[in-house]
Parts: structure tokens; sequence; C-alpha cells
């Protein structure tokens, strides 16, 4: 097992059972940290804490405002690589099937035929064919 691939599993084993909280534990906080463990920093450490108002996530048109962008697909579109096959072990996944969304998608990592996101109980893992959209880091 590469090293990447170590530290996320021991990354994943470490929040295995905590289940998600809204600016605290939720898919962004989840796959941002899950990057930076597997890449040395996070794909999106800049929009953090932008998308949160107290304890609730702010509205669509709110979070088009902080980022820029209408949606979330176009906003990965413009810093990560775009995956339009299976997605390697470890990309950034989208899927609209795992509740809990202020964006139309939660955010997961492809872990092989499956990926995980954050659940009220902690990980919960979704075959890789419900995903919605997959990137990897630029060449």
């Amino acid at each position: 097992m590469g090293q990447e691939r170590r530290q996320l599993v021991e990354y994943i084993r470490s929040v295995f059972d905590k289940p998600f909280a809204w600016g605290e534990h939720d898919c962004l906080i989840f796959t941002n940290t899950a990057w930076r463990e597997m890449h040395g920093e996070g794909y999106a450490d800049d929009w953090l804490g932008k998308y949160m108002r107290g304890s609730k996530p702010v509205g669509k048109k709110a979070l088009q405002k902080a980022y820029g962008f209408n949606t979330l697909e176009q906003a990965l579109d413009d810093r990560l690589q775009r995956v339009e096959h299976l997605p390697p072990w470890g990309a950034l996944v989208t899927s609209s099937q795992i509740e809990r969304y202020a964006t139309g998608a939660a955010l997961g990592i492809a872990c092989g035929v499956r990926a995980c996101f954050v659940g009220e109980r902690g990980v919960v893992y979704t075959p890789i064919d419900q995903i919605k959209g997959a990137w990897i880091c630029r060449s």
C-alpha cells in the first residue's frame, strides 16, 4: 500500500464513528482533511468557514457569491482535474444519493469500488457507480 493510501486509510479509521456536524465534521471538512493527509495540503483550505453562518450552512445564492461559481462542479473544475472514468483511489467524488448537502451534492472520497462520505453515525460507504462526479490533482 502506498503512503498516500495508507494515510487516507488511517484518517478514515480515525473519524469512522464521528457523526456529521455542520462546520465541525461535514463533507467539506472531511474530504479536505483527507486530501491534506494524502497530498500535504487541502484542495479547499481557502473555502473553510465561508459556507457557514453560525451553526448553519448559508443558502445557494450566498455560496455563489462567496465562491464566485454557480455550481459546486464548476468550483471543483476550477482547481482540480475532472475524471471521466472510474475514479482512482483517493479521488474527490460527489453524490446526490447522500443526505445533508447544501450544494446539490455531498463530497466524498473514492475508495476502490466504493466511495466514503460522512453520515449521521460516521463514515458511510456507497457503491462507486452512485457518484455524480470525480476529481483528482491537476497534473
